[in-house]
C-alpha cells in the first residue's frame, strides 16, 4: 500500500569541521521511497533542494554495518537519477561523503563535492535518521 507522511524533522550530520554542513529535513515518506530537502555546503560549494531517494532500508542497514565494522559504505540515490549521497569508511577511519547533485534543463548543472570527517559523526547520523524513516 502506498502511504505518505511528512516529517517535520532535521538530520544533521556533525562534523568537527565548521566549513562542512550536511542536512536532511522536510522528510515525506512514500512507501519504499522518500523526498527531502538536501542542504550541503562544503568549504564553498552549496545545494539546497528537495531531492528524492529511494531504497532507505538499505541505506540504513549499510550505515548499521558500518557503525558497528568500522568498514564499508552506504549511498542513498534514486534508481533513475544521477543525484546521490554516499558514505565511505576508509582504512583511517575517516568518514568520506560524497554527492552529486544534477539538475537537468536548457542551461543544465551539475554540482559533485567530497569532504572528509571523523567516523565518531556516524552513530548520531545514523540513529537520527532511524528515528525518521523506520
Amino acid at each position: 500500500m502506498y502511504t505518505k507522511s511528512k516529517l517535520a524533522q532535521t538530520v544533521q550530520l556533525k562534523t568537527n569541521d565548521d566549513r562542512v554542513i550536511l542536512e536532511l529535513s522536510e522528510f515525506e515518506l512514500l512507501g519504499s521511497s522518500f523526498k527531502c530537502t538536501v542542504t550541503l555546503s562544503s568549504r564553498g560549494f552549496g545545494f539546497h533542494g528537495a531531492v528524492y531517494f529511494d531504497n532507505p532500508k538499505k541505506f540504513l542497514s549499510d550505515l548499521e554495518i558500518m557503525n558497528s565494522t568500522m568498514i564499508g559504505s552506504a549511498e542513498l540515490k534514486e534508481d533513475y537519477n544521477d543525484h546521490f549521497l554516499k558514505f565511505e569508511l576508509n582504512h583511517l577511519g575517516h568518514l568520506i561523503v560524497s554527492a552529486c547533485f544534477v539538475e537537468y534543463s536548457e542551461h543544465s548543472q551539475n554540482l559533485a563535492v567530497e569532504f572528509k570527517t571523523d567516523q565518531t559523526c556516524l552513530p548520531s547520523f545514523l540513529e537520527d535518521l532511524k528515528l525518521v524513516l523506520v
